[in-house]
């Protein structure tokens, strides 16, 4: 499984201007991968990819009520608490509800399945159903 940090978004408007205003409130340039679809937004040390979804609830989770989600994967051991990533995506997140009338849900360790298992065993489906 990969470490992720995801910080799901509820916007009803398009992509790029979510995008848009993700990097203006990041304090970043977001860019467009491929554009339309996807936008990647980070600080240096952070990658995070801008993305509509198809996660569906789990356990408690009401992931479904998000259009939206910004994913983190961690790299290198150590703390997920600690990472860089989960650190950027608290940020972004303190600043959207400060700054924004978008809810939002910032989630650590969301289990999703490892794509170089493909096909794995139990399990595999993830915690988002991706």
């Amino acid at each position: 499984m990969s470490r992720t940090v995801d910080l799901f978004i509820d916007s009803d408007q398009p992509i790029e201007q979510v995008a848009q205003r993700l990097g203006e409130l990041a304090g970043t340039v977001p860019l467009p991968a491929p554009p339309g679809t996807a936008y990647l937004l980070g600080d240096g040390q952070v990658a995070a990819r801008l993305v509509e979804h198809d996660f569906v609830d789990d356990e408690g989770l009401p992931l479904s009520e998000f259009r939206y989600v910004v994913s983190c994967a961690v790299r290198g051991p150590g703390q997920l608490d600690e990472s860089a990533e989960l650190a950027f995506l608290r940020a972004l997140n303190r600043r959207l509800r400060q700054e924004s009338p978008w809810a939002s849900l910032l989630v650590v360790d969301l289990e999703r399945p490892d794509p170089a298992g493909a096909g794995g065993g139990p399990g595999a489906e993830g915690a988002g159903g991706r």
